[in-house]
């Protein structure tokens, strides 16, 4: 899934940054520079093609996005669930 994400994102750098911010600044403030950080992370040493080497770091970058972002929003719901003091 990430290598045609890859020639999206190059293809439409404008429409990608987009939808950064708005997904960035839908989020509680205090994750708002986190998930900023993983997005920045994500495009680290990606270049402006679609040669092998540079797909092969995309995919590798997506992966740790994926993970450092469900931690991030896991952390924030398991902050923002009441606990339950009869349990």
């Amino acid at each position: 899934m990430s290598r045609p994400l890859l020639g999206l994102i190059l293809l439409n750098e404008k429409y990608f940054s987009e939808l950064r911010r708005n997904l960035i600044s839908n989020q509680d403030p205090e994750q708002q520079q986190t998930l900023n950080a993983c997005f920045e992370k994500l495009m680290e040493g990606v270049e402006q093609n679609l040669l092998i080497k540079n797909r092969d770091r995309f995919t590798q970058n997506m992966s740790i996005f994926k993970r450092d972002v469900t931690e991030t929003l896991r952390i924030c719901t398991t902050a923002n669930t009441p606990v339950d003091m009869m349990s």
